[in-house]
């Protein structure tokens, strides 16, 4: 969102970079903006070029500005976090676009990620840095199957995973990462290693060799063994009551109206919720995943009141929330938060973070202002923020720390619910596990009630009981997490799993395919009957004129499918027509 001009159009930032590069006319610029934007998987790339930034998703915004990387073909491609923002399934795309590109061009790729999945299937060698310096680095396979460095053992160790119990709690590194101002000569993770003995915090290790083109600046190094999980603590799970719901959709739908460009043309509507009826319990944790674009953020934004439904009603604490209005709705909404994705836009740039993290507590006169200060300190610590940190700005952290900032902000008022869109997605594994941590044990003290909404389906299977799958505004299938992963029931849910990418080398590089494939239909203009057709391996004639609906398939969880799947893996047996 920083990078792209917000006065200019999609289109016409892609072409100056092309035209200023090439010398190339407005009609081959705009001819190549259109195929880039087609090959990093942007929906309708001739209509995005006349589109402005803040009219696309966060993914989308990510997607343009790959493109505009990638448009003049550049020797040596410098990735920074280059997928962080999108989902699976798009995610698997780019970075095989990437690896076809770097073949055809014999182009570098320096890929910046805290994605050990991205790693393992996308990178010949890996460099892990901590503190400022590089602390190993070895060929891929090398790397993940004996890492020597300590800190490296500890990344490997706070990954959530599909294996993983989603009861266990996650490995954690105790801490935060080191100030870079005045480090001395000692081992830089030190103070939040297990390992470390008295040398670690008299001297500064040098890189020492481990193999053949495997290094690491450790004292104490792991032994060399095969890469094994360390055991976890088990967590008790709060007690869900599930009589009665907490919040519950009712046939909610939502629409944009879009102007049309064109004189005597008719004005359209995004359909970005069509028709999703949900029900969220006290004490649960639902998982909300699907595409870019399939409504996710918006219905996220219903349940706490920011958007209003077209049509249906959200009933929250017996009262629908879509009609109360004043000073009634400003109560209710005290119970109602948000973790936006977008920190950084979500944070005051003019006030300090003390102030930020108090606000909801000065907007809702909750405490004196000793108790609102005593508040903030115990809830930056909690989310492992310094102690110096409340009287800094959001400019002056990264954006791992913002996203943090936002956490405590929205906990300040101990909400009934939190809807955490991409809670995680600016976190490197280590603080990813500390949230995820923090998430489950806030939950279970004080009762609270989660909808997230994320990409990363490893982090919902980990963090959620159930899993609801959204494709194109519709939720096509929803169930307790373990089945959902277990056994999907819909092409697209499997599709999903199939474009998680694995933080094993040999199994990422053995994978038949790389998930889903096609384009994401329009929201203006969704097909008809069922709006997977259009990508599914099964679609018949009855999926464009009839509309599947959301039932429970085989005495098991719901799914919206004519032809639901039998098992976790299933043999396609046709095509689409």
């Amino acid at each position: 969102m920083t990078s792209l001009n917000p006065t200019r159009t999609i289109g016409s930032q892609l072409r100056e970079a092309y035209r200023i590069h090439t010398g190339a006319s407005y009609r081959a610029a705009n001819a190549r903006a259109t195929e880039v934007l087609g090959l990093v998987g942007m929906p309708r790339p001739q209509e995005r070029l006349n589109d402005f930034p803040h009219q696309l998703s966060g993914g989308m915004r990510q997607r343009a500005m790959i493109a505009i990387g990638l448009l003049c073909e550049p020797k040596l491609l410098i990735a920074d976090e280059p997928t962080t923002a999108l989902d699976v399934s798009i995610q698997a795309q780019i970075l095989e676009l990437i690896d076809t590109l770097r073949a055809r061009l014999s182009m570098a790729v320096m890929l910046i990620t805290h994605d050990m999945g991205v790693i393992a299937g996308h990178a010949d060698r890996v460099a892990v840095m901590y503190g400022g310096r590089i602390v190993e680095q070895a060929d891929t396979v090398t790397l993940f199957t004996d890492p020597r460095h300590r800190y490296t053992e500890a990344l490997f160790e706070s990954m959530p995973t599909l294996e993983l119990d989603s009861a266990a709690q996650l490995a954690v590194i105790p801490g935060a990462p080191p100030k870079l101002t005045g480090i001395g000569g000692t081992c830089r993770f030190a103070p939040r290693c297990r390992f470390a003995r008295d040398d670690c915090h008299a001297q500064d290790p040098p890189m020492a060799p481990a193999g053949p083109g495997h290094q690491h600046a450790c004292l104490h190094p792991r032994e060399a063994q095969s890469a094994a999980k360390a055991a976890t603590a088990r967590h008790e799970a709060a007690a869900v009551a599930v009589d009665v719901p907490l919040l519950e959709l009712a046939e909610v739908s939502k629409e944009f109206r879009v102007s049309s460009r064109r004189l005597f043309e008719r004005a359209g509507a995004v359909h970005a919720v069509s028709g999703v009826s949900l029900t969220v319990f006290p004490g649960e944790t639902l998982g909300i995943v699907g595409e870019s674009g399939c409504g996710k953020t918006t219905m996220g934004r219903m349940m706490v009141g920011l958007e209003r439904p077209t049509a249906g009603s959200v009933i929250f604490d017996g009262h629908d929330i879509g009609t109360i209005r004043g000073a009634e709705f400003r109560t209710r909404r005290r119970d109602l938060q948000m973790m936006f994705q977008d920190s950084w836009a979500a944070l005051d740039p003019r006030m300090p973070v003390s102030s930020l993290v108090a606000e909801p507590l000065a907007a809702q006169h909750v405490g004196s202002r000793s108790e609102r200060r005593a508040a903030v300190a115990d809830l930056l610590d909690a989310v492992g923020l310094p102690a110096d940190a409340g009287q800094r700005y959001a400019h002056e952290f990264s954006g791992g720390q913002r996203q943090r900032i936002a956490m405590a902000r929205a906990l300040a008022l101990h909400p009934k619910i939190i809807v955490a869109d991409e809670p995680v997605s600016a976190l490197d594994v280590s603080v990813q596990a500390q949230i995820l941590n923090l998430m489950r044990s806030l939950q279970a003290r004080y009762g609270l009630t989660y909808v997230v909404i994320a990409h990363d389906l490893s982090l919902l299977k980990y963090l959620a009981d159930r899993i609801g799958v959204m494709y194109l505004g519709r939720l096509v299938e929803l169930g307790p997490s373990t089945d959902v992963y277990g056994a999907p029931r819909h092409p697209y849910t499997a599709g999903l799993i199939e474009s998680i990418p694995l933080p094993d080398p040999v199994a990422q590089h053995a994978k038949a395919s790389a998930g889903l494939g096609g384009e994401l239909p329009s929201a203006l203009n969704p097909p008809s009957g069922c709006r997977f057709r259009t990508r599914c391996p099964l679609a018949t004639d009855r999926c464009a004129t009839e509309t599947p609906v959301l039932a429970a398939s085989a005495g098991r969880h719901a799914v919206a499918c004519h032809y639901p799947l039998a098992s976790p893996a299933p043999a396609h047996a046709g095509t689409a027509e």
